[in-house]
C-alpha cells in the first residue's frame, strides 16, 4: 500500500444538481406561465418571439440582426430537484484512509475487476447488495487532466478517498447506502443526490460606459459601481472556473474571451460546449468581451476562464460529477468557482469537496436557489463557500431568492415581471446566449440568483487580479465590508456587494462618485419591422409599488471617525441615543429614525419599522460594530425595547448578533408583540470576548394586509469586566 497517498472514497450517494434551483425559463402565451427549455423551439431569429410582457408596456426592440437580436421571451427562476432526487443505480461511499489506501493499490495495480477494493468486509457488502461496479471519483478528473489517477488522488486529499458504487437497476440507493456504511472501513455512504441551475488593457474612463451598444440595458452593472471599477481591475491573470452546463464560445460576444479547454463531465469528453444555454449566460455576465462595440458588457472581461460542464441539456446534474468539477478546476489552477446551481439535499461528499477547495484558496461563489424558502446546496456550506442572494431593480430581495443566515452577499438576479427602470423590458439580467429559435444567438433577460452568482464571482476575480494573495476568507471579508446595507442579514447578507468600494480597500485610491445613469430608450429606426405587440395576459403580476426615483448612485467610500473615549466598562457609543454618534441605520426603503414619541430615558429613541401609514414590504435596522476585550470574563448586552404590531404573522421584530463579516452569529430574540410597554432584555455575550460584532437591531414588515410593525429601542448597553 502506497501510505504516502491519501485516496479518494466512494461515495455511495448520488445527488442531482439542477440548473432549476437557480434560473427559470418562462415562455409568452395569454395567461400561460410554464417552464421551458431555453432552446425550445420558437419563430426563427430575426422575428420577435412571444414575451409575458410588463402591465401596460409594449417593448420597443432594438434593430433586430440574427445574433444581435433582444429577445423579449424572458426566462425566470427556477427551482431545483426536490430533496428525495437521486441517481438510480448509484451511491457515493468515502473509505477510511487505511480502507482507501488498499482500495487504490487494487485500483492501480489493476486488480480491481468488478466490484472488488480489496478490503474484505467491505467487498463482501459489495456482493451482498449487487454492486456492479466501484470506481474512485478522481479517476475521471485523471482522464480529463492527462494525469494518474493516484496523482490526483493525492492531491484531492479527503476528495479523494469517495468512490461511486455501480448497483443493480432494482437496487435501492437509499437502502444501499444504510447497508454499506456499517462496514467499520466505511467513512460515510449516501445516494448521488440531484442538483439544477439556479436561473437562467486600455482603461476604460470612470465618467464614461463602455460602448458595447446593450449596456444601456444593464442596471445591474450599474448597481455594483462597476463604471468607476473598472479603472481599477478587469480581472486580468484571473483563472475563473464554470461549474455549469458548459459554455459555448461560438457567441459571437464571448468569441474573443481568453480560455482554457475545460472538460465535459456530464459526457465523459474534452468538450464542455454548451447544449442548454445556462451556462453561456452565466460566463457572460462575469467575462462579456465588453468595450468591443457589440452587445453587452461582463463584470470580468479580464480573466481568464475555464469550462467545466458537470450538467446536461437539461440543466441536471448529480452531486458526482459536481465534486469531479470542482476537483478538476482546482487542479487546472482556477482561483474562482463560480457555480450557478442547488440542489435540495445536503451531502458529506459535496461539502468535503468544497471545503477541499477552499483549503486550496480557491474563492468559491454558489446560488443560494430560487425556492423563496432556506439555503440551498452547497451555498449553504457557509464556512467554505460565498452564498449568494439576488435582488431586483430597486434593491429589495427578488421574491424566488432563498434566504437565511448563510446567505453571503446579495447581487443583481432580477425580476423578469416587472419593469422599474423603464427601459420597456423586464427587469431581468441580458445576456448573449441561445436563441429560443433552435439556431445562432441572441440576448436574452433571465432571472435568478443564477445570474446573482457570476457577478460576485466576477468581482471576486477583479480582487484577486489586484491581490492575488488574498485567501478565500479575505475576498469575502473585503467584499462584505464594503457592501451596501439593504436589512436583514438573514435576508441580504452583508448587503448588495459594490465593486469599486471593495477595490478601493484594496488599492487605497479614492472612488470617485458614479454619475447617476438614466435608463435609455432604444429608438427604433424607420427601417426596422415594426416590434410586434403583445396582448396583455389578465393574470400579469401588477409592478411593485416601491419604485424608485433615480437609479442607485455609488456610495463614495468615507473614513469612519474615530468614537470618543468610551465610559468605563461600556463598549457602546451613544448607547442613550441621546446623539446621532455610533449607530449606522439600514439603507432600506423604511429607514429607522430618532423619535421623540416614546422614550424610556432622555430625550429621544430609535423608531424601527412604522406606527403610521402604508404597510409596505420593508427592513428598518441599526447596528453599531464594537470589538469585546480579549481579558473580559463577563460580557452583557442590555437594551430597552418598545414592541407595537398589527400584525399577527409574517413581520418580526430582531435582535441580533453579526460576527465581523456581517453574518449572523446569534439570534438573541426574534418575535411579534403588541405589548406596548417598555421590555428590559439581557443577554450574556460573555463567549463573544475578544471578537469584533455588530450589535443588530430590525424589524421586518411583510406587507401584507396593512398591519403594522414598529419596534422602539433606547438606552442599550455593551458592557465588560474582569
Amino acid at each position: 500500500m502506497k501510505t504516502w497517498l491519501r485516496f479518494f472514497i466512494p461515495l455511495s450517494l448520488l445527488v442531482v444538481i439542477s440548473l432549476s434551483g437557480c434560473e427559470i425559463p418562462r415562455p409568452g402565451g395569454v395567461g400561460d406561465i410554464k417552464k421551458i427549455n431555453p432552446i425550445e423551439s420558437t419563430p426563427s431569429a430575426g422575428t420577435i418571439t412571444d414575451t409575458v410582457p410588463i402591465a401596460g408596456v409594449t417593448p420597443i426592440v432594438p434593430p433586430v440582426g440574427s445574433d444581435e437580436t433582444i429577445e423579449t421571451k424572458v426566462a425566470s427562476a427556477p427551482t431545483a430537484p426536490d430533496a428525495a432526487a437521486f441517481e438510480k443505480g448509484q451511491v457515493l461511499v468515502k473509505l477510511r484512509t487505511v480502507a482507501a489506501g488498499q482500495a487504490m493499490d487494487t485500483e492501480v495495480e489493476g486488480q480491481s475487476i468488478g466490484a472488488i477494493t480489496g478490503v474484505p468486509s467491505f467487498d463482501k457488502l459489495l456482493k451482498q447488495v449487487g454492486a456492479g461496479d466501484i470506481e474512485p471519483l478522481v479517476k475521471t478528473v485523471g482522464v480529463a487532466t492527462d494525469k494518474e489517477t493516484e496523482i490526483i488522488s493525492a492531491q484531492a486529499q479527503q476528495v479523494g478517498q469517495i468512490y461511486a458504487v455501480t448497483l443493480p437497476p432494482e437496487g435501492d440507493p437509499v437502502q444501499v447506502a444504510k447497508t454499506l456504511a456499517q462496514d467499520p472501513s466505511v467513512e460515510y455512504a449516501e445516494p448521488n443526490y440531484l442538483v439544477g441551475i439556479t436561473a437562467e488593457p486600455v482603461s476604460i474612463p470612470s465618467s464614461l460606459g463602455p460602448n458595447d451598444p446593450y449596456y444601456k440595458y444593464q442596471w445591474n452593472l450599474q448597481a455594483i459601481q462597476m463604471p468607476i471599477a473598472w479603472d481599477s481591475s478587469k480581472g486580468e491573470g484571473v483563472i475563473v472556473a464554470i461549474v455549469d452546463t458548459g459554455v459555448d464560445f461560438g457567441a459571437p460576444d464571448l468569441a474573443n474571451v481568453a480560455r482554457l479547454p475545460g472538460y465535459d463531465f456530464a459526457n465523459n469528453d474534452n468538450d464542455p460546449t454548451d447544449d442548454q444555454g445556462h451556462g453561456t449566460h452565466v460566463a457572460g455576465t462575469i467575462a462579456q468581451n465588453t468595450n468591443n462595440g457589440i452587445g453587452v458588457a461582463g463584470v470580468a472581461f479580464g480573466v481568464k476562464l475555464l469550462p467545466v460542464k458537470t450538467l446536461d441539456s437539461k440543466g441536471q446534474g448529480n452531486y458526482e460529477n459536481i465534486i469531479k468539477g470542482i476537483i478538476y478546476a482546482v487542479d487546472q489552477g482556477a482561483k474562482v468557482i463560480n457555480m450557478s446551481l442547488a440542489g435540495k439535499t445536503g451531502s458529506k461528499s459535496l461539502q468535503e469537496a468544497v471545503k477541499y477547495a477552499y483549503s486550496k484558496g480557491v474563492v468559491v461563489v454558489v446560488a443560494s436557489g430560487n425556492s423563496n424558502s432556506a439555503v440551498e446546496y452547497p451555498a449553504a456550506y457557509d464556512d467554505f463557500v460565498i452564498a449568494v442572494g439576488a435582488v431586483r431593480f430597486d434593491l429589495t430581495r427578488a421574491p424566488y431568492s432563498n434566504f437565511g443566515s448563510q446567505i453571503d452577499l446579495v447581487a443583481p438576479g432580477g425580476d423578469v415581471h416587472v419593469d422599474q427602470n423603464g427601459d420597456t423590458f423586464g427587469d431581468g439580467i441580458i445576456q448573449q446566449t441561445f436563441s429560443t429559435s433552435g439556431s445562432g444567438y441572441s440576448y436574452r433577460f433571465f432571472e435568478g440568483t443564477s445570474m446573482a452568482s457570476p457577478h460576485v464571482a466576477g468581482l471576486a476575480a477583479l480582487i484577486l487580479s489586484r491581490k492575488p494573495d488574498a485567501s478565500p476568507a479575505q475576498v469575502e471579508t473585503i467584499m462584505a465590508q464594503t457592501a451596501k446595507n439593504l436589512g436583514s442579514p438573514e435576508q441580504y447578507g452583508a448587503g448588495l456587494i459594490q465593486a469599486a468600494n471593495a477595490l478601493q480597500a484594496v488599492t487605497g485610491s479614492p472612488v470617485a462618485v458614479s454619475p447617476t445613469i438614466t435608463p435609455a430608450v432604444v429608438q427604433v429606426p424607420t427601417n426596422t419591422p415594426t416590434a410586434v405587440t403583445v396582448e396583455k395576459p389578465t393574470n400579469t403580476p401588477t409592478p411593485a409599488t416601491l419604485m424608485p426615483t433615480v437609479t442607485p448612485v455609488v456610495e463614495a467610500l468615507t473614513p469612519t471617525p474615530l468614537p470618543a473615549p468610551l465610559p468605563a466598562g461600556e463598549l457602546l457609543v451613544n448607547s442613550n441615543f441621546e446623539s446621532k454618534d455610533g449607530w449606522i441605520f439600514g439603507d432600506t426603503p423604511l429607514p429607522g429614525q430618532y423619535s421623540a414619541e416614546v422614550v424610556h430615558g432622555g430625550s429621544q429613541a430609535i423608531r424601527l419599522g412604522t406606527t403610521s401609514g402604508s404597510d409596505i414590504f420593508s427592513y428598518s435596522s441599526i447596528w453599531q460594530k464594537v470589538t469585546i476585550p480579549t481579558e473580559s470574563n463577563k460580557v452583557v448586552l442590555i437594551a430597552n425595547v418598545y414592541l407595537l404590531s398589527q400584525d399577527n404573522r409574517g413581520d418580526n421584530q430582531t435582535i441580533m448578533i453579526l460576527n465581523d463579516r456581517f453574518r449572523v452569529v446569534k439570534t438573541l430574540s426574534q418575535g411579534l408583540s403588541n405589548s406596548k410597554t417598555w421590555e428590559t432584555r439581557s443577554f450574556d455575550l460573555s463567549d463573544l470576548r475578544g471578537q469584533t460584532i455588530y450589535v443588530y437591531f430590525g424589524v421586518f414588515n411583510n406587507g401584507s394586509g396593512n398591519r403594522l410593525t414598529a419596534m422602539v429601542v433606547d438606552d442599550v448597553s455593551l458592557t465588560w469586566g474582569k
